[in-house]
């Protein structure tokens, strides 16, 4: 039995493969599925199968000319839609579905770093959560700002949220404070949130104790081009 895709069948795919790669690569949309180090090793995966495939198709054999079954081309259908359709960066929906994952790594960085001067300090959400699981970790009557996007809980309650990777989108951990004293936003709305650490809360993360602030202002904000923190 033959192949079921002939030579120039193979280096479409490996091409239309490479050509999403570079596109990926190419534009910020790489931000919504692996780190930013990874955008190069991406790129240069996508040239590679590009390269693959012209050299697969200048070295076909004369006699390759057998047909591609119409069952093989449906291996170009799910690259096709790759390459039209572009997903969001994960949101909401998976925050939702997470608590606080707090790593030891964090909470050596949370107990010897200490914050910075300034009337109002910008923190990220997950540097926030670290230091609330050390007692505050010096948040004790700091205003703090925290820049995320929404999320709700079935109780009413409201948070600002963001999302981590150490890779790509497949290993996210999501990091969430409650923010009081403020109506809730539309969910996945990108907001600032000025406030101060509400004290005793977050100190047990495996307990599903969440950190909360008492916001002083909440304002929208455009979401930044990498997503996750």
């Amino acid at each position: 039995m033959g192949d079921p895709v002939n030579r120039a069948g193979q280096s479409m795919v490996l091409t239309v493969l490479g050509a999403v790669a570079l596109r990926i690569a190419w534009t910020d949309e790489y931000a919504r599925y692996v780190n930013a180090w990874m955008r190069w090793p991406l790129f240069v995966s996508g040239l590679l199968l590009v390269g693959l495939a012209l050299t697969s198709l200048l070295s076909s054999k004369e006699n390759d000319d057998h047909p591609t079954t119409h069952v093989a081309w449906l291996l170009l259908l799910p690259v096709a839609i790759a390459f039209v359709v572009q997903p969001p960066a994960l949101g909401s929906y998976v925050a939702e579905r997470r608590s606080n994952e707090v790593a030891p790594a964090a909470y050596e960085e949370a107990a010897v770093a200490p914050l910075p001067e300034g009337d109002v300090i910008d923190l990220p959400v997950s540097g926030f959560v670290a230091r609330a699981t050390m007692e505050g970790g010096g948040l004790e009557g700091r205003p703090v700002r925290l820049t995320g996007f929404v999320t709700h809980d079935k109780q009413g309650g409201w948070y600002v949220t963001r999302l981590t990777m150490f890779c790509c989108a497949a290993d996210v951990s999501a990091f969430k404070v409650r923010v009081d004293g403020a109506e809730a936003p539309a969910k996945d709305t990108w907001v600032r949130v000025t406030g101060t650490w509400v004290d005793g809360t977050g100190i047990d993360p495996e307990a599903g104790a969440t950190p909360a602030v008492t916001a002083s202002e909440v304002t929208p904000s455009k979401a930044p081009t990498f997503t996750y923190e």
